[in-house]
């Protein structure tokens, strides 16, 4: 038989294992809580870094396209320009044509004498 003073240093010893073995789940729960938060902060850098050059890069794309299209409006030939250089072509060309049917012309009458 246990006598009530081995039984109370037994619920004692109960209740002091009891005790440790809740302090040391709380400690493990609170180093794992602190490494999750470490990798979590570890992450959020990351993903601030990653935002980061992507800014940088839409930057630098908007730079681009900004000068593409400059440079297309200062190099590229408008409609107004193209429809005056039809124009001269066309008046060259009936030129070019008036000439031809003279030299036909001429040369016809000079071979019928």
């Amino acid at each position: 038989m246990i006598s009530i003073e081995e039984g109370v240093v037994a619920g004692l010893a109960t209740l002091a294992g009891g005790g440790i073995g809740i302090l040391i789940r709380n400690a493990v729960l609170h180093t794992r809580n602190q490494a999750s938060a470490k990798a979590a902060q570890a992450i959020a850098h990351e993903a601030k870094q990653a935002a980061a050059d992507a800014f940088r890069l839409a930057a630098a794309a908007e730079r681009e396209l900004a000068q593409f299209r400059e440079k297309v409006a200062q190099e590229y030939a408008t409609i107004h320009l193209i429809d005056r250089l039809e124009e001269r072509l066309v008046r060259s060309l009936d030129r070019v044509a008036e000439r031809f049917d003279k030299f036909l012309t001429s040369t016809a009458n000079n071979g019928k004498s």
